[in-house]
């Protein structure tokens, strides 16, 4: 069944802009999780959520309320295909089509137990010889932020809607 919303959580911006991003591409409205305007119960939806230790952030709760098609994961790491098994798996995701969509990482928006659990991973970057580009690439978002973001990712997510049309 084609996805006839699109329901994200954000915490720093990355995930809300790419939602945005494919509701303009595609014509299906976007929905903010927490906020109060949503479809209704039972929708069929394409779920976005932020990654945090290998979470996506709002799944389940998007699941207790919608119908869920397929789902993209917003994260800051370069996508590596031998990690998306594991998502697939942490996430109980099964036959469900997977997204990953690199986002960017804006320490100045953290909040609460997230601006916590990033700081021994700062140090940890920032300390780590940053022998290739894309590890300077890293050690700088770090330090100041950085992104990823770029509609081509979205290229696989909007295939797969046309073909669900």
């Amino acid at each position: 069944m084609a996805p006839s919303a699109i329901v994200y959580t954000s915490h720093t911006g990355f995930t809300a802009r790419y939602a945005g991003m494919l509701a303009r591409a595609s014509g299906i409205p976007s929905y903010d999780l927490a906020s109060g305007e949503q479809p209704p119960a039972g929708t069929s939806i394409l779920f976005l959520g932020w990654l945090c230790a290998g979470r996506i952030r709002g799944l389940a709760k998007a699941r207790r309320r919608w119908s869920v098609q397929a789902v993209c994961a917003v994260g800051m790491a370069e996508y590596k295909p031998e990690n998306t098994a594991k998502l697939i798996q942490d996430n109980n995701l099964g036959e469900h089509p997977f997204f990953y969509l690199r986002g960017g990482y804006a320490p100045e928006r953290l909040r609460g137990i997230y601006r916590l659990m990033m700081a021994p991973m700062t140090r940890s970057v920032l300390r780590a010889p940053a022998e290739t580009q894309e590890q300077r690439a890293m050690q700088e978002a770090f330090r100041s932020g950085g992104s990823w973001m770029s509609e081509e990712q979205l290229s696989s997510v909007l295939d797969w809607l046309d073909q669900q049309r």
